[in-house]
């Protein structure tokens, strides 16, 4: 019981922080991987469903399907992990989260589809590290397994966002 609601603590502060507290090379302990990369995964997935629905350009829409299915994925391995782990999960949203879809609500057209990209670029640039982190040096072994097994995915997300920036902003 105290493990538990010392662990919820953890992820609340995890999560209050949300993506934009990663730094390069960011090690960090299995709890707060876990809430962050859950944070991060549901993230990319609610902005994506979002430009699934707005998006102006058909390109921006594909990517946005894919990070939609990608993202439930990577978040379904990493709910398994906090589950393998006896870990809590919190399932609010961070502060990040939020004003990032504020951000997009009022956006249209393209604007809409540059603010998003744009978006999904940092994002992914920042989770991109955390995940090399902590494949490579986190304490824990399940956590360094699932780091290691999302980063193709990630890497992927991140260089299709780069294109799609490059194309959308001639």
């Amino acid at each position: 019981m105290i493990r538990t609601l010392k662990l919820v603590a953890v992820l609340a502060l995890g999560l209050s922080a949300g993506t934009a507290s990663l730094r390069a090379g960011e090690k960090l302990s299995k709890e707060e991987f876990v809430a962050k990369a859950i944070d991060c995964n549901v993230t990319e997935k609610d902005l994506a469903e979002k430009a699934v629905k707005s998006a102006n350009s058909a390109d921006v829409r594909k990517y946005a399907e894919k990070l939609v299915k990608d993202h439930e994925r990577l978040n379904s391995d990493c709910v398994a992990l906090a589950r393998d782990l006896k870990l809590g999960v919190v399932t609010g949203v961070s502060a990040e989260h939020k004003q990032a879809l504020l951000d997009l609500t009022g956006a249209s057209g393209a604007a809409f589809d540059r603010k998003f990209v744009s978006y999904m670029v940092k994002s992914h640039e920042k989770a991109v590290k955390m995940f090399e982190a902590n494949a490579k040096d986190n304490a824990s072994a399940e956590v360094r397994k699932l780091a290691a097994a999302a980063l193709p995915t990630l890497r992927a997300h991140l260089e299709e966002a780069r294109k799609l920036d490059k194309s959308i902003n001639k």
